[in-house]
């Protein structure tokens, strides 16, 4: 899990200081909060022999694994929604600069 969860999380903060030195104010608002919310999510990591965001033997509790589903689809639901954000944005700009 660890493989994929800090690559994600670095690329996050990266295009958010991407649009940050490009003024870009209304998207990083945007993105802020969830930069917020994963640093919270790694600080607060249970301790474990291997790093991880999730303790192996609790996440088959269906209150666990529930909370982590949503947290799972309202991650993914966001990422759609900027993706398609900036799709906009870049076209936008292709097109009013012609």
């Amino acid at each position: 899990m660890l493989q994929l969860v800090l690559p994600e999380y670095f690329l996050h903060l990266f295009y958010t200081l991407l649009f940050l030195f490009a003024f870009e104010w209304l998207t990083v608002l945007l993105n802020v909060p969830l930069i917020i919310y994963h640093f919270q999510r790694y600080r607060t990591r249970p301790v474990m022999s291997r790093p991880g965001l999730y303790d192996p033997t609790t996440i088959m509790n269906a209150d666990q694994l529930s909370r982590a589903m949503k947290e799972g689809w309202i991650k993914l639901g966001f990422y759609i929604v900027s993706f398609f954000y900036y799709l906009y944005g870049m076209i936008y700009t292709l097109v009013s600069g012609i």
